[in-house]
């Protein structure tokens, strides 16, 4: 969009300009435009336009026309544009500013995940999303101790492998997010209900089974929640996902997948998803195909997430 507006307001100043009076200054409104390409691309693209700008006056022959006009005239000229140059670059060097402290307050400094108020802010501006997803709920296993044991800068590698394997495993596009000590918030599109169990034993092999025996590796538990086309209470829905996690953990099983489910213009879970429950070690995982989908268990204690 900021190429297409740059380009459009070229053109316009320029066939304004060429039915004008020779009289008539458009720097300024070169220099505005310079400015915004600046700011919305970066400084390098409005040198490039300031440059082009120069090069159309010297192929028409304004430019010696302009540096000819006294004994002034070529260093006025220069002047002009060592001005303009100076304001492209300062608005570039604030544009990156800018985008340094943007990220500064919505990246999480140890493990380079949006942190969670950054989280909250990205699925909100999309929560008229289509089509099925999966909120995923993780949590390392024994972190506390190793803190205690071991020292924070063990527990901080443990902490920078795992982000590192998430973001090798998921895609690009998806939402990988710290909230907060040990726990963590992946959310991505699926393309249909059935590639959830897909990807909770993709994410339970490479975050529990193929580690080998890295010291900075520990073992989590994950809660992972298939969400339908229309659902949109993300609140709830982690609420939900950190149950399953929870329940994870509490039964050794590390992945419990559960479906939500409309029913009456609300989207209900599963308390007791009906999964297979694969005792574990605390440290070492023994069995990768652990992921079991479950179905909507309706018990009196169902769950109700507006």
């Amino acid at each position: 969009m900021a190429w297409a507006i740059v380009v459009a307001m070229l053109a316009l100043v320029a066939s304004i300009e060429a039915n004008s009076s020779p009289a008539m200054w458009f720097g300024p409104i070169y220099l505005a435009i310079m400015a915004f390409a600046a700011w919305s691309l970066n400084s390098l693209v409005a040198v490039a336009i300031g440059l082009g700008i120069l090069g159309a006056r010297l192929a028409t022959g304004e430019l010696a026309v302009a540096a000819s006009t006294g004994p002034a005239g070529t260093p006025n000229l220069a002047v002009r544009v060592l001005g303009i140059m100076i304001v492209v670059l300062v608005i570039g060097a604030a544009r990156k500013a800018c985008e340094r402290e943007w990220r500064a307050a919505r990246i999480d400094s140890l493990t380079g995940a949006w942190n969670r108020s950054a989280f909250f802010e990205i699925l909100r501006k999309n929560q008229h999303r289509g089509g099925w997803h999966a909120l995923i709920y993780a949590d390392l296993d024994g972190l506390k101790r190793v803190n205690d044991e071991e020292g924070h800068a063990q527990g901080d590698e443990n902490l920078k492998v795992f982000a590192e394997t998430v973001r090798k495993t998921i895609r690009k596009g998806d939402v990988f997010a710290r909230m907060g000590g040990d726990e963590f918030v992946i959310f991505m599109k699926l393309k249909d209900k059935d590639a959830g169990t897909a990807v909770a034993n993709r994410l339970d092999t490479a975050l529990n089974t193929e580690f080998g025996e890295s010291r900075f590796h520990l073992s989590c538990s994950l809660g992972i929640l298939l969400l339908p086309e229309g659902s949109t209470s993300i609140d709830g829905e982690l609420r939900a996902a950190d149950e399953l996690m929870y329940m994870a953990k509490k039964s050794r099983s590390g992945v419990l997948v559960s479906t939500a489910c409309e029913s009456g213009g609300r989207i209900e879970f599963s308390p007791c998803p009906i999964a297979k429950e694969v005792p574990r070690d605390d440290t070492v995982v023994r069995q990768a195909d652990r992921a079991h989908t479950s179905e909507p268990c309706m018990t009196p204690d169902t769950h109700a997430v507006a």
